[in-house]
């Protein structure tokens, strides 16, 4: 999977779509888009589970993102967008971090046939909820989340079937950076190719099935780091189902397994899955219970030709704790999901449109014990307990924010068990304009 051949073949796909537009259709509209976030955190104890050393944090972090769309014809967008985000320690001078493409894509919404699309280039993916397919440059923190992709795309009716490629080079190099601080994205280059596939024809329920391989090559560390990672590549197959049971209960369930070869001769399978149970109520607050098990399989110390860790290929972000993911840092990588069991309680309420509440507790164990730094890892399997409190607010148009505190309670898998937390404030600005090409004529004082 190389750039070359899709910038050679993008020409021609855009005229076969220009050539599809429809004699009548919607008036193609331009969007420019501007966000200001503003984050406050405040952790300690999350890296190591000890107070022998200090690693109490306090920072403030600012990202900017502006973005634009622009019709090419009415079957044809292009998207750009920039993103910038800075992070200043207290007691440090906010220093100016680089700006990226965060979107660089062609959208061609009508390629040959009806149904048949295609989005190329520099975009967000996201399946399901995220249990596979959400993440796809864990290192750069909350920056991004965009792939190198090309979604080829089909659907009728209520089914959709994707060919998803993905290039993902562990250091950006495929567009400019403005103040280049050569940032890691992830451990290793990436590659994969797939098949994502989407069903809501029946009135209940809700199929999803995928297959993806990816090679996972060319780790940055030395061979000589514990956390060095061989050549691998990997399949994975797996399907999520949600089923509304009726209007106030739904099931929701995903499994996928992994099997494939790392170098130079280890054997690599793996699993994950999970399920879960909503109940909602008919009321004007809106509450709800949530209760369910989620489970990473462990890589086996014992069998050393065979490597029997989940592998979150494209999730390592914090879908279940903003606060474990560094944790994970010292075992596999930052938002490593793996070796993980969790059981979840969850309830939560909306007082009114502009405030939301959630309460989150897991039970954490894993699989098997780490054998990693005896200063930080214990001898057993329990990982503790795992609590969450969060409110979301509109405090006014174009503004939003949360607070989030959370709480972990190490267990046995850890040397040490001091509490440690995680807190954070955030603010949010948002604003978008979405002018016809005549109106934006008439706006730059351009007249018919």
């Amino acid at each position: 999977m190389t750039k070359a051949p899709l910038f050679s073949i993008l020409p021609l796909l855009c005229l076969c779509a220009y050539a599809q537009k429809p004699a009548n259709g919607p008036t193609p509209k331009f969007e420019f888009g501007f966000e200001q976030r503003i984050r406050n955190e405040n952790w300690n104890n999350i890296l190591d589970y000890t107070d022998a050393t200090d690693d109490e944090r306090e920072q403030i972090r600012y990202r900017t993102r502006l973005w634009m769309k622009a019709p090419l014809g009415s079957n044809i967008d292009f998207s750009a967008g920039l993103n910038q985000e800075s992070n200043q320690k207290m007691g440090k001078v906010n220093q100016f971090d680089e700006v990226v493409f965060e979107t660089a894509y062609l959208d061609i919404k009508r390629l040959f046939v009806k149904g048949l699309s295609l989005r190329a280039g520099r975009q967000n993916l996201m399946r399901g909820e995220g249990f596979l397919l959400f993440e796809g440059n864990s290192g750069d923190g909350s920056r991004s989340i965009y792939f190198n992709a090309i979604d080829l795309s089909y659907t009728r009716k209520k089914s959709t079937i994707e060919l998803i490629g993905i290039l993902n080079p562990s250091c950006d190099r495929f567009l400019p950076r403005i103040h280049d601080q050569r940032k890691r994205l992830q451990e290793w280059d990436e590659q994969a190719l797939g098949f994502y596939y989407t069903d809501k024809n029946l009135k209940s329920t809700s199929i999803e099935g995928y297959y993806f391989y990816k090679k996972e090559v060319h780790d940055y560390r030395a061979p000589t780091n514990p956390q060095f990672q061989p050549d691998r590549h990997i399949s994975t197959l797996g399907g999520r189902v949600v089923q509304t049971i009726n209007p106030v209960w739904s099931l929701t369930g995903e499994f996928a397994g992994q099997w494939g070869a790392q170098h130079p001769n280890t054997r690599v399978s793996g699993w994950a899955g999970y399920t879960y149970v909503k109940r909602t109520w008919k009321h004007a607050m809106k509450p709800y219970l949530l209760a369910g098990y989620w489970g990473f399989s462990g890589d086996d110390p014992s069998t050393r030709d065979r490597v029997e860790g989940w592998d979150p290929i494209f999730s390592r972000w914090p879908k279940w704790s903003e606060l474990y993911i560094y944790s994970q840092v010292r075992e596999k990588g930052v938002a490593y999901w793996t070796n993980t069991s969790m059981w979840q309680a969850e309830g939560g309420f909306s007082p009114n449109k502009k405030n939301d509440f959630r309460f989150t507790f897991y039970d954490m164990r894993s699989f098997h014990p780490f054998a990693g730094s005896p200063a930080m890892f214990g001898s057993g399997t329990n990982r503790g307990q795992n609590v969450q409190a969060r409110w979301d607010f509109v405090p006014a148009k174009n503004f939003r924010g949360h607070v989030l505190y959370e709480t972990q309670i190490p267990g046995s898998f850890y040397a040490q068990q001091p509490h440690s937390y995680f807190l954070r404030f955030e603010v949010s600005y948002l604003v978008r304009y979405t002018p016809t090409l005549e109106q934006l004529r008439q706006r730059l004082g351009g007249g018919h």
